[in-house]
């Protein structure tokens, strides 16, 4: 499962880049078949959600104050190398598989996880198979259409449940400049496994919703790097995003790594949208971790201006105090966050590691004169087998609780548990 903390995009950014210099090299002197690769990824999630709050149940799933279901997943993903020559050719291909495991007793369909029939009975199978065509120009020049898993900051896949959302489109990618990873496209398309969100609080919008954008990262040294992006969601909004990231080595093997983002959004919609606010936003985060050995302290402020609340496709907001279930987005809001993250390889247990955090936020603007609040606690632990006949399967127990007004979604403990596995078939 993608489970990376999006405030540290340009990091991510950076070694996209990198790998995807490497990657090509490697491919387009080896050849369309020979510089091939496949992976075969098996998931089974157990996703959980009691709503404490019996309004907020009522209003929103039905009379039902739990939703739940199981299923298992399957990710198959293609990727040629190129064919030889100053231009390489080549063509890649995703499939994806949903099976019901469990979703019945009247605990189904309210988690985005498997698609509904008219009935609201869940399907006990579905399936769907994206391609895409590539060119690889002088060994730095990446141009692609068709499906795309794309991630940046105006711009995001979505894989935090069974199956990854993906977009289609056409894109061009460049790393000519030592250092500068450069990206531009148009997505035309968004592909969703499940229900019309697969992330809790992702703006839902048209499937067919065009999106273009434009940006890169560029490292200086090994030790800051910059980000800047910028993009159009057709009638929508447009939205600039701006990214700093530094780590500075301290004595005693430590580390201090700061995280700035920015985004600009200006309403480019048509009047009433979004219930009449628009979508003009300021959003703002700046995390700071402290890292000692086997230890991560993060710290973190993040804060929302504008006319409205921060609206996004998928997981496109990498800001800070994004988390698991709340994106702490709402109209004016303000947001602290105090995390802690372990490595268990420090008492001699490799593989195992612990996450927990708390983030509250409050000044949220629910109406003339009303200012409301809520909270989030997080837990994660994770576990990749080292041996054995199970070596290399991952398991993670992912747990939330949140508390705010039914008004914000209402109160919500929620518990996910996730297996997986990945087989290198090429």
């Amino acid at each position: 499962m993608k489970d990376t903390v999006k405030w540290s995009s340009i990091a991510l950014a950076v070694a996209m880049a990198n790998g995807l210099v490497a990657t090509q090299a490697v491919a387009q002197g080896e050849g369309f078949v020979e510089g091939a690769t496949a992976t075969l990824e098996s998931r089974t999630l157990y996703f959980n959600r009691d709503y404490r709050d019996p309004g907020q149940a009522n209003q929103n799933t039905g009379n039902m104050s739990r939703a739940e279901e199981t299923a298992t997943g399957f990710i198959l993903n293609f990727q040629s190398g190129y064919t030889q020559g100053p231009v390489g050719l080549g063509a890649d291909v995703l499939a994806l598989a949903g099976i019901k495991l469990d979703s019945s007793g009247g605990h189904n369909g309210r988690l985005n996880m498997l698609p509904t029939r008219s009935d609201g009975d869940t399907v006990a199978e579905y399936a769907e198979i994206r391609g895409a065509v590539k060119a690889n120009i002088a060994g730095d020049t990446t141009l692609r259409y068709g499906v795309h898993m794309v991630e940046n900051p105006v711009i995001n896949y979505e894989d935090a449940r069974l199956l990854p959302n993906h977009y289609f489109g056409y894109s061009i990618a460049n790393t000519s400049i030592d250092g500068l990873f450069l990206e531009a496209g148009r997505m035309t398309d968004r592909g969703e496994m499940g229900m019309s969100s697969q992330r809790e609080g992702a703006f839902v919008a048209d499937e067919d919703q065009k999106v273009d954008y434009l940006g890169g990262t560029y490292e200086f040294g090994d030790t800051l790097s910059a980000s800047l992006y910028t993009s159009k969601a057709e009638d929508l909004w447009k939205r600039h995003f701006a990214g700093l990231t530094h780590k500075a080595d301290l004595a005693n093997d430590m580390s201090l790594t700061s995280d700035l983002s920015y985004y600009k959004t200006s309403d480019d919609s048509a009047a009433g949208s979004n219930g009449g606010m628009g979508f003009d936003n300021d959003a703002a985060s700046l995390a700071v971790t402290l890292g000692a050995g086997f230890h991560d302290l993060t710290v973190a402020y993040q804060r929302m201006g504008g006319d409205a609340g921060f609206e996004y496709f998928d997981a496109g907001i990498y800001l800070a105090n994004s988390v698991q279930v709340l994106d702490f987005n709402a109209k004016d809001e303000r947001s602290w966050q105090a995390r802690y993250d372990y490595d268990f390889e420090g008492v001699g247990i490799p593989g195992l590691t612990f996450m927990t955090r708390y983030i509250t936020g409050d000044n949220i603007d629910a109406g003339p004169g009303v200012s409301d609040s809520r909270w989030e606690r997080d837990t994660d632990i994770r576990y990749t087998v080292q041996r054995g006949f199970l070596q290399g399967v991952n398991l993670v127990w992912r747990n939330a609780t949140v508390r705010q007004d039914s008004a914000l979604g209402g109160d919500i403990d929620e518990n996910r548990l996730i297996a997986s596995y990945t087989w290198n078939l090429l």
